[in-house]
Order: C-alpha cells, then structure tokens, then sequence
C-alpha cells in the first residue's frame, strides 16, 4: 500500500518557519518543511507552468526521488478545474493512502481537495489520512501553526449518511457514523437508530415499534454529547422515527392507523416493494379485527386472505371450499372496494406477488406497470382507509 502527498505549488519560494505537534520545521516552501515530519512513499506537487518555472526548481534542488511534478492547467476556468480534479484522480490508485496539502496554489483548491476526496473515498477505497494546511497568514511574529483539516474529511460520510436518510428514510448509515464517534454516550442513540432502520428494511413493524419507543429517551440523553454533524439532523431523525413507538402501545384501531401510516411512509420515500407488501398485510389485518380474530395468527390470517380473495372455491361447477365467514361479508365496511383493491382492478395482492417474485413469472408487469399499478393502488387504500376514519387529519 502506497502512501501519497498530493500537494499544489504557487508561484512564491519565502523561508518559512511552520509549528507542528510542538516542533517548528523550515523552508522556503511548506512541501520542504513537510517532507521532514511526514512519512510517504510518493510526493506528488502539482504545477502550473508558472509555479513550474519559478517555485519548483527549490523542490528539485532536494534531489529526493519521492518528489515528483505533476502538470495542469491554471483552473481559471471550469474546464481548467476539471483538469485539476481529473488529473488528481487518475494520479491515486484503488487501495492508495492519501495526505492532502492545500497550503498553496489557487483558492479553490480546498474546495477541489474536498471532492476530490469525497471520490477517492467512494470509487476507489483510497484512505484519507490527512489533510494540512501551513496557515502562513497566522505565522506573523512567529512560526505559522500547520492545521490539520482531516477532521473535516468526516463530513463527507455524514454528508453521504444524510443524504441517504433524507431519500430514502435509512438511517443506518447514521448510525454507522454515531458509533465511528467513539463516544460511549452515543451508543445507545446508535443502537437504537441502527434496530429501527433495520426493522424498516426488513418490513419488521414491531421491531421498529419496540425500538422507536426508546428514540426520544435515548436523543435527550445523548444531546449534550451530539457530534456537530448530527446536530441539525437529530430533529429531522426524531420526525421521521418517533412516530412509529406509538404503534405497539396503542388500541387495535390505532396500531392499524400507524401501520398505514408506515405504509405511507415508504411509499412517499420511494419504497415501492416495502410499501405494497404493507398495504396487503394492512388489508389482511384490518379484517382480522373486523372479525375480531388474532392478526398474529398464521391460520387467521389464512382466513381473511381467503375471504378477501372472494371466499370460494370452485370444481366442475361445485363449491369444494367456503369461507366461514362468507355470510357476513358485507357487515365489512367498504366490502366492496376492498375486494376490488385485493384482487380488481387494482390486483394489489398479485403486484405484490409479481415484484417480490422479482419478474419470475408467465407476463410479468413492466417496472412501469408496476409504478403506476402501486401508485393507483395506494391512492385507493389511502381513500379506503379515509373512510374508515383511519387516517388523521394531520395527515
């Protein structure tokens, strides 16, 4: 494994002294003061022609074999950066360990730094290891202090964690990144977090019940300790989650109204497998109720799939099978479009069928099909539901 400086050089060569982990290095430029207190197999400086010209030749005057020049263009432009960052990348190899030095060069280098960070990260699992800054505009009257920004680095997990929560509603790579804080203060908030996530992930509503009652207890008392990152997250983590502790801790009728909420939970984030699957066991719970049998039960939820589903079987012209509760089907409110909803023109336990055997079947839907059945099919239960009082109106 490869440890690489990826280092940009201005224009200017002025000696220098720089303070770093109480000891103070020279030169007249900081790649020659870092090269004394950091370990790396390769240096790589990036050079304008002008930084080439008149800042370089104190590098080569080293005679060091690790240093190596690198060309590209001023990055006066969006093309010129983009041959910055392109060349960056293609200069780091899969596995390579990363120090960054933004102490020189143009001001947007930081921020080309950063994503080229970001990408390294993600596309070919290079380790950033550090990421300094030689802050000569603090040094006046002394050595200027070097910064170390590799903290900083984190954001970019957070930001990738962030953005797959807000899309997609999982929090565990939140989690992942609450544990990665070393703070035993956390981990709890951390479990928690990951036993929701995975209960949504798994279609597990009393899992995620079971753990998101503990979300509020568990943000109080982790406030104090919240790296800065989740800060501004821990309300939005809170909005999203809390809502489903109610489920496991309420009546029959308002676990039913937060399972169809989690219905729409998923839907809303784009989870179109979870969110029929939940449709069609709302339908299948909702008529154990009605009928007051165990919605728990295999054999009960046997019964109401075989009802909904029209409640007879039919050989040669004889009914060979017959829902017990056949005769009382239409004390179901809504009996009607529930039956459409099941197996109608909404066909919701077929789709279910057709997407979680992932196509594997004679015909299956197109994934457009698919998308507009589920969407025609929510919007139904959805008015269903309305009418059966169970959705509130803050919804």
């Amino acid at each position: 494994m490869t440890t690489k400086i990826i280092s940009f050089l201005g224009t200017a060569v002025k000696p220098t002294r720089y303070f770093y982990k109480d000891q103070i290095y020279e030169g007249g430029l900081f790649q020659i003061a870092l090269r004394q207190f950091v370990r790396f197999d390769q240096m790589l400086v990036f050079v304008t022609e002008d930084a080439r010209k008149r800042a370089y030749p104190a590098l080569a005057e080293l005679n060091d074999p690790r240093i190596k020049p690198i060309d590209i263009r001023t990055g006066r432009t969006p093309e010129g950066l983009w041959n910055i960052f392109n060349t960056v990348v293609k200069s780091v190899y899969e596995g390579d360990t990363v120090i960054f030095d933004i102490t020189h060069g143009l001001r947007s280098i930081p921020f080309l730094t950063f994503l080229a960070a970001a990408y390294l990260r993600s596309a070919k699992n290079v380790q950033i290891e550090a990421v300094l800054y030689g802050a000569l505009e603090l040094g006046q009257g002394g050595p200027a202090p070097v910064i170390d920004l590799s903290e900083f680095v984190s954001l970019l997990d957070w930001l990738t964690a962030t953005n797959e929560f807000i899309k997609t509603g999982n929090a565990g790579a939140l989690a992942e990144q609450l544990i990665k804080s070393n703070d035993p203060a956390l981990l709890p908030l951390a479990g928690t977090v990951e036993e929701i996530a995975i209960g949504l992930l798994l279609l597990r509503p009393g899992e995620t019940s079971t753990a998101a009652t503990k979300l509020p207890e568990n943000l109080n008392q982790a406030e104090k300790n919240f790296p800065p990152p989740f800060t501004l997250l821990s309300d939005l983590v809170m909005d999203s989650y809390s809502r489903f502790g109610k489920a496991g801790r309420q009546t029959e009728q308002d676990q039913l109204s937060y399972q169809l909420e989690m219905v729409n939970w998923y839907y809303d984030r784009g989870q179109i497998v979870h969110a029929l699957s939940m449709a069609r066991e709302w339908i299948v719970s909702y008529l154990c109720s009605h009928f007051e049998l165990d919605a728990g039960d295999k054999n009960d939820r046997g019964a109401m799939e075989f009802l909904v589903g029209g409640g007879k079987i039919r050989s040669n012209g004889k009914v060979i099978k017959e829902s017990p509760y056949l005769d009382q089907w239409e004390t179901v409110p809504e009996y009607i479009r529930f039956r459409r909803l099941w197996g109608g023109p909404h066909e919701l336990a077929n789709l279910r069928n057709d997407v979680l055997h992932s196509g594997f079947r004679k015909n299956p839907k197109s994934s457009t099909d698919v998308i507009a059945a589920a969407n025609s099919a929510i919007a139904e239960l959805n008015a269903i539901a309305q009418q059966l009082n169970f959705i509130k109106e803050s919804q």
